[in-house]
């Protein structure tokens, strides 16, 4: 059976290590949210779920995983490669791409930089029109720094 992670967790597990002085080493497997695992559904001695075997070694907890349903898919009433059935169908749930971590890392790294930059010239042109007395490097680089954390903040707060 097929099972979708639903939250972040790691799982202990033993193995072999071929050497008689250290017979067995513990590790172990980290499973991230939305990952799909194949395993085996295991019972407690009462007939009531007990957890998932992944890979016959990796116990999984049932708190953690949700079994994916399959369906047989009915190709009789398709119409120009769109089933007719899905055209108005209210109960269609909307795919939502969640970022990866390295397009999140990308988001604040533009954020920082951008903010950055327009920090840096605002305190510029703050300086030309005589708003800041005294034209210092110093007003500059900690324009840049508000502008940055200013930044990093907006994609924090409206991030999806």
């Amino acid at each position: 059976m097929n099972f979708v992670i639903t939250k972040d967790f790691k799982s202990p597990y033993a193995v072999a290590t071929g050497m008689p002085h250290k017979p067995t080493a513990l590790k172990t497997a980290k499973f991230n949210k939305g990952q799909i695992i194949k395993g085996e559904l295991k019972k407690d001695g009462m007939g009531k779920s007990a957890f998932v075997m992944f890979k016959n070694t990796i116990v999984v907890p049932l708190d953690c995983v949700k079994q994916v349903v399959t369906k047989e898919v009915d190709m009789s009433n398709v119409i120009g490669g769109i089933r007719a059935n899905t055209l108005n169908n209210s109960n269609a749930i909307p795919l939502d791409k969640t970022p990866t971590k390295d397009e999140q890392k990308k988001k604040y790294a533009d954020a920082i930089i951008i903010g950055a930059i327009l920090g840096f010239i605002g305190v510029y042109y703050a300086e030309k029109q005589g708003y800041i007395q005294a034209a210092e490097q110093k007003n500059r680089v900690i324009g840049a720094i508000a502008g940055g954390l200013a930044g990093a903040y907006l994609v924090y707060r409206f991030k999806k």
